[in-house]
């Protein structure tokens, strides 16, 4: 029995992701599927295999892996019911950059991650209260529940993959978490045998430059709790300086490249951003083609590999997406619940 399996047959499967339980999930995926972990420098992603621990409470929720083949076989078209509405983009980012950005032709990752830092500093921004909550929406591409369970480390199969809508409320001070649990809004709040850990605003709210993102991720002993920057990307909204400064520090690490036609979201490109990991495995960002916004993120096999570990051998093709996620909203709201 693995990890999943303890985690689908302890806990309720329908709640939603704690940030901190994500980022080490989604390394424990990752060193199962590579056999070896990767350096702290390397790009990665919360894997959404949440967990809300408590003495009383707990929750998880089955890791959501998706598969885009770039060898000809299409990826799967969203469901209707959460397909994102054309006439809206994702509200996380302005729809249209104010002016002109500074690479008008990008040649490199470099300059794709400088306009996109330039992008993220043209959205406005209010400090918010302790007392209120950041919302984060998504959609996951996922493999049907049966066969997710029989495989939970596998490629999406095209024919068996769906659209999933996450939502997820974090207080800013990290005292109370809203989920919809089975269609229903669920808060929990820190005590009385529940509790989880949560990234403080004074340690992420302070990363407004690449010089600093980079002390934090070079120095996780630091910090008695601790997330990947690009983790902070997809499950905290952060301030436009430190979105910013995020995409200028990642600019600065060896191996970064570009993948211009990533993938098609919604009608609209994508340029897809990371590094190699593993020589096989390509973690990425999504940006938007024309206006560099952030709209998502993929983790996707560039070569064939035989991946070995303790209980099973797994023979992963050249095009194999192991995440795909979609960032439909990230703001900051005053109460669990709300979406604006």
């Amino acid at each position: 029995m693995d990890e999943l399996e303890l985690l689908r047959e302890n806990f309720d499967p329908d709640a939603a992701p704690a940030p901190d339980a994500q980022a080490r999930a989604r390394t424990a995926l990752r060193n199962r599927i590579g056999g070896s972990a990767p350096s702290r420098r390397r790009m990665s992603w919360g894997l959404r295999i949440p967990v809300a621990v408590g003495l009383a409470t707990a929750a998880a929720v089955v890791t959501g892996v998706t598969i885009t083949h770039l060898g000809g076989v299409a990826q799967p078209t969203p469901p209707p019911p959460v397909a994102l509405p054309a006439s809206r983009p994702a509200p996380s980012s302005p729809a249209k950059a104010v002016g002109p950005v500074p690479y008008f032709r990008p040649a490199n990752a470099t300059q794709y991650l400088e306009n996109a830092a330039w992008t993220a500093e043209q959205r406005p921004w209010v400090t918010p209260r302790p007392d209120q909550f950041m919302y984060v929406e998504a959609l996951e591409l996922r493999n049907e529940s049966k066969y997710e369970q029989n495989n939970p480390n596998g490629a999406i199969v095209p024919k068996l993959a769906q659209y999933r809508k996450t939502q997820v409320w974090n207080e800013i001070d990290g005292m109370a978490q809203g989920y919809l649990v089975k269609g229903k809004l669920e808060v929990r709040r820190q005590g009385a045998g529940t509790y989880w850990s949560s990234l403080p605003w004074s340690v992420y709210g302070s990363l407004t430059t690449a010089a600093k993102v980079a002390a934090y991720a070079e120095h996780p002993e630091k910090y008695q709790i601790w997330v990947e920057p690009t983790a902070l990307l997809g499950q905290y909204v952060l301030p436009p300086n430190v979105q910013a400064a995020i995409f200028r520090y990642l600019s600065t690490l060896p191996g970064m490249k570009v993948s211009p036609d990533a993938v098609n979201i919604d009608g609209r490109p994508a340029i897809g951003m990371g590094q190699i990991l593993e020589g096989y495995l390509s973690q990425e960002l999504l940006f938007d083609k024309q206006t560099y916004a952030l709209i998502g993120e993929r983790l996707i096999a560039v070569k064939k590999h035989t991946a070995k570990s303790l209980d099973a051998t797994r023979n992963i093709r050249k095009g194999d997406l192991f995440r795909q996620v979609i960032y439909l909203k990230m703001t900051i709201v005053d109460e669990a619940g709300e979406t604006s």
